[in-house]
């Protein structure tokens, strides 16, 4: 048997359209064993939804990887514990990605998950220049339940 658990913290940003939610930002499907957790895809967004380093490859995909790790936090997974990322890169500015990628090695220091770059003509914010979404795998003992319920919807 697996549950779901659907989460919308706080201190991420998620999206409201029509008084309706878009998107989930964390999904957990949990096992006996094991969890699998889903993070959508993160822009250089604050969770007020300003954006951070317009302009600057780095610094998006240094405010990037700080809003994974908040996600991973809240479902007790850190960057070692990813399996799978999926990058979208503006394409025009897929090289400008490849160059400041040591940013994005800040985080994952340890390990090399699966990854697949794909050039888009833009993102769901026309300023941003990349986006990243992530899966990853833990033991479902590491799920900190009690701490989850307050941003299950």
């Amino acid at each position: 048997m697996l549950d779901r658990y659907y989460l919308r913290p706080d201190d991420m940003w998620w999206r409201v359209e029509n008084d309706e939610l878009l998107y989930t930002p964390i999904v957990v499907v949990r096992g006996a064993e094991h969890s699998h957790i889903y993070l959508s895809g993160q822009l250089s967004r604050l969770p007020s939804g300003e954006v951070i380093g317009i302009g600057d490859m780095r610094a998006e995909i240094r405010q990037i990887c700080e809003n994974i790790k908040t996600g991973l936090n809240h479902v007790g997974a850190t960057f070692d514990d990813v399996t799978r990322s999926a990058t979208y890169v503006v394409a025009e500015h897929v090289e400008e990605y490849y160059g400041a990628s040591a940013e994005r090695f800040k985080y994952f220091s340890n390990v090399r998950p699966t990854s697949t770059v794909v050039p888009v003509v833009r993102l769901g914010k026309i300023e941003c220049k990349v986006e990243i979404e992530c899966e990853a795998i833990i033991e479902s003992e590491r799920l900190p339940l009690d701490d989850m319920k307050q941003w299950m919807i």
